[in-house]
């Protein structure tokens, strides 16, 4: 039920003449409370009662830095107690695109820090910004496997204290991702060798007694998994869209809840939302429910 906005963006729900829904997170995810409740209002009706116990919840902290926590502690509550069949997630624009794979992700957060200095009387002195643009180099030329996709980025970028003065400090954060868990961690060890060796060759530039330094930590880490597509849940889940007179499109890796689940052995799938929608992630955002 989290939304990517700050506190007080979101007001009221608007309904246009032509049936739209306008509010920021009506589309990604809120609107998936209400198919929850319709589907247990469906159950209620229908008279059908469950071999299972089924447990209906609205998670936070899906997005961003929030790294699914709340999928994560939800999964961890539940099977304090119980054994957990399967989870199904509502989520992405569809109603035919399901996600039953787990595309990891790991944010950096990476500090380089040195004496500083003014820039003409200390010349040859490390600077951070340079040790930390050198790493910025050297990820940006990373080669990356096409197939298990794997990506990254270097996000966010600041520091220095003034125009003339050496860098004391820099950081900048990093976004990686891979469908490949095996992918993943071989671009991590390789992050990790290239912040020491942009340090290293700062350093070795100017055989100053004076260095760069550099620390670095993951702020987040999503674990990447996947499961067999004769898997019962995945050809369920292409059964129950048939059944509905759609064609179900498996999408391949995918950064939702369902991560958690697979994380753990647990049979997963993530279910689009269905409708029309515009502007994901936008003040404008709007949903259309007909059909």
């Amino acid at each position: 039920m989290d939304t990517v906005f700050s506190f007080g963006d979101v007001k009221e729900i608007i309904e246009g003449a032509d049936g739209k829904l306008h509010c920021p997170g009506i589309c990604d995810d809120t609107r998936a409370i209400a198919a929850n409740l319709a589907v247990a209002k469906a159950l209620i009706d229908s008279g059908i009662k469950p071999f299972y116990d089924i447990v209906i919840g609205a998670t936070v902290r899906e997005e961003g830095l929030g790294g699914m926590c709340g999928m994560k502690w939800i999964l961890e509550d539940l099977s304090k107690k119980n054994h957990i069949v399967a989870t199904v997630s509502i989520d992405g624009p569809t109603a035919v695109d399901f996600y039953a794979n787990a595309t990891g992700m790991v944010d950096w957060d990476v500090i380089f820090s040195g004496p500083g200095g003014h820039a003409w009387t200390a010349f040859k002195t490390p600077s951070a910004i340079h040790a930390a643009a050198r790493a910025v180099a050297m990820i940006s030329d990373l080669c990356l496997p096409e197939d298990p996709k794997t990506t990254i980025t270097v996000s966010l970028i600041e520091g220095g204290q003034a125009i003339h003065g050496i860098a004391q400090q820099a950081s900048f954060k990093i976004n990686a991702r891979s469908n490949s868990q095996v992918e993943l961690n071989k671009l991590n060890e390789e992050l990790v060798r290239i912040f020491h060796l942009a340090c290293e060759q700062e350093n070795a530039k100017y055989s100053n007694e004076k260095e760069v330094k550099v620390s670095y930590e993951k702020i987040l880490d999503v674990p990447a998994g996947n499961q067999d597509d004769d898997a019962l849940i995945i050809q369920a889940t292409k059964a129950v869209t048939a059944a509905v007179g759609l064609e179900a499109n498996f999408k391949p890796g995918g950064c939702t809840n369902t991560n958690m689940s697979i994380a753990r052995g647990i049979p997963a799938v993530t279910l689009g939302r269905g409708g029309r929608e515009f502007g994901t992630h936008t003040l404008a955002e709007w949903f259309d429910p007909k059909d």
